[in-house]
C-alpha cells in the first residue's frame, strides 16, 4: 500500500478527518435546529431502596478485589457494605420498607465497568456508513478479506438511490490475510475498487482513519466538482490526478476535496443519524456492563451534540472528557485547571494532544522504518513544521505547547503517542514541563504502544500513567509480529512491567478503532493471545497480567485515571449506585481466552436504576 505522509495528516480515531474537515457543514445551526427537542420519558426500574446478598459481591473499594456478603443502595447511592446482619440493620433503621434480593450462586456484582478512552460523536457519525471493518461484535470476522468486503460493497451499491455514493467505514488491511509469505499488507487502490464496482461512486475511510479510498467514478466527481478547482490545481488532468493518487487520499489537502464532494443529503444524514446512533452506542455499552465512558477528543461542537442528546434522552452512562488542544492559541485559551468537586455530565479533566498516528495504519512515528511497504516509512509526527518533518528530538512547538498546558494552566495532559519515538518525545516533553510530580495531577500517555523499560521507569518517576489500546496485542498482534514490526512487537503494551514498577494502568478500546467491551480488554491483557494467528500464539508472555490486575484496570484504576474515583469505579459508601451483575465471576474463570468477553451481563444499573437487563421485581421481596 502506498503512503504519502505529511503534516496535518488525519490518521486515527483521536483525530477524525470527516469531523475536522466538514465541521461547518456537519455542525451547522440548521442541522442542530433539526434535532429532536422533546424529552423521552425515562423508564425507572427500581426507585425503592434495596439490599443485595448472595452470589459474589466485589465492591473494589480502593482497588481491592475482596468480597463482601451484602451491599445496600438508596437514593441512587451506595449506603452500606458489610455483613448481611450489618447491612440489614442499617437499611432497616435508615430505609424502612427497603427491598431485599439474593443473587444466584455464581452471579457476581461489580462496580460498573469503565471505558477510559472512546470517541462518541465521531463513532456515531460513521455508524451510518456501511461497516467494512474486521469485527463481528467483539471477535474478528471470519474470512475477512477483500472478497468478503467486495460482496458487502456490491450488495450495498445495488440498493443505492440515484446520485447516492457508497460510503464505507472501517476498512482494515491489517486484519486481512497477509500477502507475500506473511510480509506485506494487501494494497487497496483505485484499480482494486474499480474491479469491485464502477456502477456508483465509492468512498471508503480506513479503520485507522488516515486514508480515503475512492474508485474512478468517485474520483471523477471530485475532479469535476466546482469547489475543488483551486484545491486540485497541482494536477494537470484527471488522468494525472488518478495516476498520482491511485485513489488513496491521505493528508487534509487530499481528503478535503473528496469529503466536500459527497452529496449534501448524505452529509446532512450523517449528523441526524448520529443522534440516533449515540443511543445505540450507549445501549451497547450498557449491554457490556459499562456505566462510565471517557471521551478522548472533546471540542465545543461535539459537546454541543452530546448536550443536545442528553436534553432529550436520559443518560445511561456517565460521561467525562478530554478537551483537544492542538495549537499554542488553543492552549492560551484554556482556563486554569480545577478538579471538579462533584459529577456533572461531560465534565472535562484532561487536555488531549495528538502527536502521531496509528501503528496498524503505518502512521505512528517510529525510530526505525516499518518492515512492510512503503519503503523507508517512519510514520508521521504532527509537530515540527514543514522544516522538520522527521524530528529526532521533541520539536520546539510541541514542547512549547506542553509548557503552557502543564506549567501555565496546570492541566493534566493525555498525549496520544503510538510509535516508540512518539512515546519518547512525549516522555521527554513531560519531563521538561513537570518541575516536580504534582499531587493529584494525573498525566496520561494514550495507547503508549511501544515502550522500553527505561521509558516506563521515567514515566513512574513523573507519576505519568499509561492507558493501553490492548487490542494492539489481541487483534493486530499477528500482523505486527509478522509484517509490520517483527521482533519490535515484543515492546507492545507492557502491562505487567508497568504494574511491577508500581504504576497504575488502564485498558481502552479507542472505539470505534476496536469494539466496546472491558471484559474483552481484560481477557486480552490476561492471555495476550494473537487472535489472527492460526496457532493463537502469545505475544510476549512475560507481559500477561492476572485477572485481579485486569479487573482493577477496568474499574477502580480507570476511574482514578479519569478523576472519577470519588463517585464511581468502586462501590464504597457514598459512591453512585452504578454496578453490573454478571453471570459468573471473571476472577474464577479457568479458561478466559475467548470466554471472558462472553460472560453474560445480566443487569447494568446506573444511579440505582436498571438500564440494561431483565426487570428484577420478581426477584425481590419487601422486608
Amino acid at each position: 500500500m502506498e503512503h504519502r505522509h505529511h503534516h496535518s495528516c488525519t490518521h486515527c480515531a483521536c483525530n477524525n478527518p470527516i469531523l475536522t474537515l466538514l465541521k461547518d457543514e456537519l455542525f451547522s445551526p440548521e442541522n442542530f435546529a433539526a434535532l429532536p427537542t422533546t424529552k423521552i420519558a425515562a423508564k425507572k426500574e427500581q426507585a425503592q431502596a434495596f439490599m443485595v446478598t448472595g452470589g459474589t459481591i466485589r465492591p473494589m473499594i480502593n482497588g481491592s478485589v475482596e468480597t463482601v456478603p451484602a451491599i445496600g443502595f438508596a437514593d441512587g447511592y451506595v449506603v452500606a457494605t458489610g455483613t448481611e446482619e450489618q447491612v440489614y440493620a442499617f437499611m432497616q433503621e435508615n430505609h424502612p420498607g427497603f427491598l431485599s434480593r439474593e443473587l444466584q450462586e455464581g452471579n457476581t456484582l461489580l462496580p460498573g465497568l469503565i471505558e477510559p478512552h472512546v470517541h462518541l460523536v465521531p463513532t456515531a457519525m460513521l455508524m451510518g456508513w456501511t461497516d467494512l471493518g474486521g469485527f463481528d461484535n467483539q471477535d474478528l470476522r471470519q474470512d475477512y478479506d477483500i472478497a468478503s468486503v467486495s460482496s458487502i460493497i456490491k450488495k450495498a451499491v445495488a440498493n443505492l438511490k440515484p446520485d447516492q455514493w457508497f460510503l464505507g467505514a472501517g476498512l482494515d488491511p491489517a486484519l486481512m490475510p497477509l500477502q507475500k509469505d506473511n510480509t506485506e499488507l494487501i494494497t487497496i487502490d483505485i484499480d482494486l475498487l474499480d474491479s469491485i464496482t464502477v456502477a456508483a461512486p465509492v468512498l471508503i475511510i480506513s479503520a485507522s482513519m488516515h486514508t480515503l479510498y475512492l474508485n474512478t467514478p468517485a474520483l471523477q466527481l471530485v475532479w469535476n466538482f466546482p469547489g475543488n478547482l483551486e484545491l486540485l490545481n497541482t494536477y494537470s488532468s484527471f488522468n494525472d490526478y488518478r495516476s498520482k493518487t491511485k485513489g488513496q487520499l491521505q493528508q487534509a489537502a487530499e481528503m478535503n476535496p473528496a469529503l466536500k464532494t459527497i452529496p449534501p443529503p448524505q452529509k446532512a444524514a450523517m449528523f441526524l443519524e448520529a443522534f440516533v446512533n449515540l443511543k445505540t452506542i450507549f445501549d451497547t455499552a450498557n449491554a457490556r456492563g459499562v456505566t462510565f465512558m471517557y471521551d478522548a477528543g472533546m471540542n465545543n461542537t461535539l459537546k454541543a451534540m452530546l448536550e443536545a442528546y442528553l436534553a432529550v434522552n436520559t443518560g445511561t452512562v456517565r460521561i467525562g472528557a478530554a478537551q483537544v488542544c492542538d495549537t499554542i492559541d488553543d492552549a492560551k485559551k484554556l482556563p486554569k485547571f480545577q478538579i471538579k468537586p462533584g459529577y456533572e455530565d461531560i465534565y472535562l479533566s484532561h487536555v488531549k494532544v495528538i502527536t502521531d498516528g496509528s501503528n496498524q495504519g503505518l502512521t505512528a512515528y517510529q525510530s526505525e522504518p516499518y518492515l512492510c511497504k512503503p519503503d523507508n516509512n517512519y510514520g508521521i509526527y504532527n509537530y515540527g513544521g514543514k522544516y522538520d518533518q522527521m524530528p529526532q528530538h521533541p520539536p520546539l512547538d510541541f514542547k512549547a505547547l506542553m509548557e503552557i498546558i502543564i506549567r501555565e494552566k496546570g492541566w493534566p495532559v493525555m498525549i496520544h503517542a503510538n510509535g516508540n519515538l512518539a512515546v519518547q518525545f512525549a516522555i521527554q516533553a513531560l519531563k521538561d514541563s513537570i518541575p516536580a510530580p504534582a499531587e493529584g495531577i494525573r498525566h496520561r500517555i494514550e495507547h503508549c504502544s511501544l515502550t522500553t523499560q527505561d521509558d516506563l521507569n521515567t514515566m513512574k518517576q513523573l507519576e505519568v500513567s499509561p492507558s493501553f489500546l490492548i487490542g494492539h496485542v489481541g487483534y493486530w498482534g499477528y500482523a505486527f509480529q509478522e509484517a509490520i514490526f517483527g521482533e519490535k512487537s515484543s515492546m507492545l503494551d507492557l502491562c505487567n512491567s508497568a504494574l511491577q514498577k508500581g504504576m497504575r494502568i488502564t485498558l481502552h478500546s479507542d472505539n470505534q478503532v476496536s469494539p466496546l467491551g472491558p471484559l474483552r480488554m481484560m481477557e486480552q491483557s490476561i492471555t495476550r493471545r494473537m487472535e489472527a494467528d492460526p496457532e493463537r500464539g502469545i505475544l510476549n508472555v512475560a507481559e500477561c497480567i492476572t485477572a485481579e490486575q485486569g479487573l482493577t484496570a477496568i474499574t477502580y484504576d480507570a476511574a482514578w485515571q479519569c478523576y472519577a474515583e470519588q463517585w464511581t469505579g468502586s462501590l464504597k459508601v457514598g459512591n453512585f449506585a452504578d454496578f453490573v451483575v454478571l453471570e459468573q465471576d471473571p476472577l474464577t474463570m479457568k479458561r478466559p481466552y475467548m470466554n471472558m468477553r462472553n460472560i453474560g451481563v445480566l443487569e447494568t444499573w446506573v444511579a440505582g436504576s436498571l438500564v440494561y437487563g431483565s426487570t428484577v421485581s420478581e426477584e425481590v421481596s419487601i422486608v
